[in-house]
């Protein structure tokens, strides 16, 4: 599976001065940088929605374990994402991507204080189209400022999703396991995460399950498996895109001539 955080390619920090210009320009066609990612790291609240649209997995950090939404079946492939830059009608943006082009950083290892970070490679950064990240006075706009309530919202929602994903192990519920998936007619396999086991889930005693229900994580941890139903829609959807890269290719193929 790809490294999501690739999608940033010139990540510094936010500047008052350095970036006092800056405007950001949005739209339908704002997602071609997570065109070459295959995975998305997922917070657990947004698995209701994200389980109707992709398979949802369990991936090793070096944080502990997180939850990931799989967008594509092969290394450096958005299947969610076409050439213009759209993603796919009527299916969930997760908030990783939602928060493109920024991301807080911490300031240290103990410092409870988070500083907004700006990949200056994104496109839609500009200095005349699109919501200004600074008012004339050099202060935060009103753009700006929902923008980093959305940021400090995503973090503290990803650190309860590690919360669940760490009781998860610690229960023994995450195995590693492997989505096996048919090509035109050739079987693949994609690895590199885990899953719920579900028959170690059915065996936990009532108290555990007691305590995964109080905290909506019982709900969330069938919402996981239920997710992986999308798994031979991800490889319709790339049955249907290789399909139509060759019949785009054998239209450019000319017309053989016979002389007589």
């Amino acid at each position: 599976m790809s490294k999501t955080l690739l999608i940033y390619d010139k990540l510094v920090a936010l500047h008052r001065e350095r970036h006092r210009k800056l405007r950001l320009k949005g739209g339908e066609h704002r997602f071609g940088f997570a065109r070459e990612t295959n995975s998305v790291l997922l917070a657990a609240s947004e698995l209701p929605q994200a389980c109707l649209d992709y398979p949802c997995v369990f991936i090793t950090t070096a944080q502990g374990h997180a939850m990931a939404a799989l967008v594509g079946l092969r290394d450096r492939e958005n299947l969610f994402v076409d050439a213009q830059g759209h993603w796919a009608t009527n299916h969930y943006v997760p908030a990783f991507i939602r928060r493109y082009p920024f991301v807080l950083s911490e300031n240290g290892p103990h410092d409870s204080q988070y500083t907004v970070c700006v990949d200056e490679s994104y496109a839609g950064l500009n200095e005349t189209e699109g919501e200004p990240l600074f008012a004339e006075d050099g202060s935060d706009s009103a753009w700006l400022k929902n923008a980093q309530d959305f940021l400090l919202q995503f973090r503290q929602q990803m650190a309860a999703s590690h919360q669940f994903a760490e009781r998860l192990h610690a229960l023994g519920l995450l195995v590693e396991r492997q989505i096996n998936y048919e090509l035109q007619g050739r079987p693949y396999k994609l690895s590199g995460f885990k899953l719920i086991d579900e028959q170690k889930l059915l065996a936990l005693p009532p108290d555990v399950v007691q305590e995964l229900f109080a905290t909506g994580w019982l709900g969330l941890a069938y919402a996981s498996l239920l997710s992986q139903a999308q798994v031979p829609r991800l490889a319709a959807r790339l049955t249907a895109e290789l399909e139509a890269q060759a019949a785009a290719a054998a239209a450019q193929i000319p017309p053989v001539q016979v002389v007589h």
